[in-house]
């Protein structure tokens, strides 16, 4: 007969996150491999650029080539914060279960970083306000550019702030933790949690100084 205590222990799933104890008792392995996730959200990109560009075209009054590369930056960061993360905000907590394509493409980054596997609040709480804050000033800043209005400026650099802000706060909260959820191998290391996540710390500097 099996004690109460082994009776109420959830069961111990085997996953390839770190740190290596973690539970996280709902995961299922990902039908996509590493290059056809990347491949999927390259496809996405490409679109909403390919759309970018055809607003562009229409734009009030010709956009310098600076503006263009900022118009475009803008709505792919609003895609990625609305649709990716957004998706995360609303189904975090069974995240690591779904069986669709973005939820392969979170198990994939989440080498780099297992809190998005597990609910942990202070990620939970950074990407919803990034999916509808960060999200919804990058489309202000995109049309203020294409419409020559005065609200593009105020829109880039309160857009630029919070995703400067956001990121530093979640990249120093798993250094201050000895980088305990990233996998050590150098790909998910350097190649997902540093490079991946490289550009939004520069491009806002960047775009600081310009507003």
């Amino acid at each position: 007969m099996s004690s109460p205590q082994a009776a109420n222990s959830a069961p111990v799933v085997a996953h390839p996150y770190y740190p290596r104890d973690l539970a996280i008792p709902h995961y299922v392995t990902s039908k996509l491999s590493m290059g056809e996730a990347f491949t999927a959200l390259g496809a996405a990109v490409t679109v909403v650029m390919v759309v970018t560009a055809i607003l562009i075209s229409r734009a009030r009054s010709p956009l310098s080539g600076k503006d263009k590369l900022i118009t475009v930056w803008m709505l792919v960061c609003a895609g990625i914060h609305i649709v990716l993360e957004g998706y995360f905000s609303f189904n975090h907590s069974t995240l690591a279960g779904k069986e669709t394509i973005m939820g392969d493409l979170w198990r994939e980054y989440a080498h780099a970083d297992s809190r998005y596997l597990t609910s942990d609040p202070f990620t939970v709480i950074m990407e919803g306000i990034t999916a509808i804050f960060d999200g919804s000033f990058a489309v202000v800043a995109a049309y203020g550019i294409l419409a020559d209005s005065p609200v593009r400026h105020p829109a880039q650099l309160i857009t630029s702030l919070a995703q400067l802000y956001g990121n530093v706060l979640y990249m120093t909260t798993n250094y201050m933790e000895g980088f305990r959820y990233t996998n050590p191998n150098p790909v998910y290391f350097y190649g997902y949690f540093v490079l991946l996540n490289a550009p939004w710390i520069i491009i806002p500097v960047l775009l600081i100084v310009d507003s």
